[in-house]
């Protein structure tokens, strides 16, 4: 049993899919925009954000240039933000194949086949390995964290705006306590984050094939390194999205065993 596959999608996408915020602490660079930092980064999220969020998404890791595995997952999601919850079915390979996670806001919860006990994760199995990579790709930016600092940059040749960020106080569950984030000037959408503890570097991510759907843009791929090895990175790519509304009491980790998942049309 891939015991890291069990807990690396432990909280997928709300692309977002994520998250009352004090008053902004911030430092603007002389060609830093009239609209205000936190304004700034709140409209960014809002071009993402997608409520009722259907999604077929194949995660496929890397060491080096060795592909790994590769997994394919879908799922549905209720809501935006810290209150959002998600229900994701694994489809393949056969080895993963029947499991299903529940996602409540911070809490997840596992359900293996053939078993009607779902299992509740704690903080450090969420971290371990790859399984964060699900945090990184919801991540709601203007809900967890506040803008420490706004300055010009560039990244590839691109304008950017680069955002330090701070885990909020109320967000005590938040993986991770800063965020480091490059955004396109001209479009206000992510290119490159780096996610760490404020100390130490975890994560890099890089978003790409920005598509528009459902009156959003989403980036259709993320490629997250591991920063301790970097060798190792997982491309997160949709395979489909969509939109359905569903009840509130199917998102419920009394229902997980009954669901039977259907792909996303």
């Amino acid at each position: 049993m891939r015991a890291h596959v069990s807990v690396r999608f432990a909280a997928p996408l709300v692309v977002a899919l994520a998250l009352v915020a004090g008053e902004h602490l911030f430092a603007q660079s002389p060609a830093a925009p009239a609209e205000s930092p936190s304004a700034l980064l709140t409209r960014l999220d809002d071009q993402r954000r997608v409520t009722d969020f259907t999604f077929v998404m194949q995660m496929t890791s890397f060491d080096g240039d060795k592909q790994v595995e590769a997994d394919t997952i879908w799922g549905f999601v209720k809501g935006v933000g810290a209150g959002n919850r998600s229900l994701v079915s694994f489809a393949s390979p056969a080895s993963v194949k029947g499991r299903k996670l529940l996602m409540d806001g911070p809490v997840v919860y596992l359900l293996f086949p053939r078993t009607t006990n779902p299992i509740r994760l704690s903080p450090l199995q969420v971290l371990l390995g790859q399984a964060s990579n699900g945090d990184v790709v919801r991540t709601a930016f203007s809900d967890d964290y506040d803008v420490a600092s706004l300055a010009d940059d560039t990244r590839g040749g691109v304008p950017c705006y680069r955002f330090t960020l701070t885990v909020k106080p109320a967000r005590t569950d938040a993986s991770y306590r800063q965020v480091v984030l490059w955004a396109d000037k001209e479009h206000l959408r992510p290119v490159y984050a780096e996610f760490s503890t404020g100390d130490k570097l975890l994560k890099q991510a890089t978003y790409s094939d920005y598509r528009g759907v459902l009156g959003r843009e989403i980036p259709f791929s993320v490629d997250i390194h591991d920063a301790e090895n970097p060798q190792k990175h997982t491309v997160m790519t949709y395979l489909k999205v969509g939109q359905k509304p569903m009840a509130d009491t199917v998102f419920r980790r009394e229902y997980l065993p009954s669901w039977v998942p259907e792909q996303p049309r």
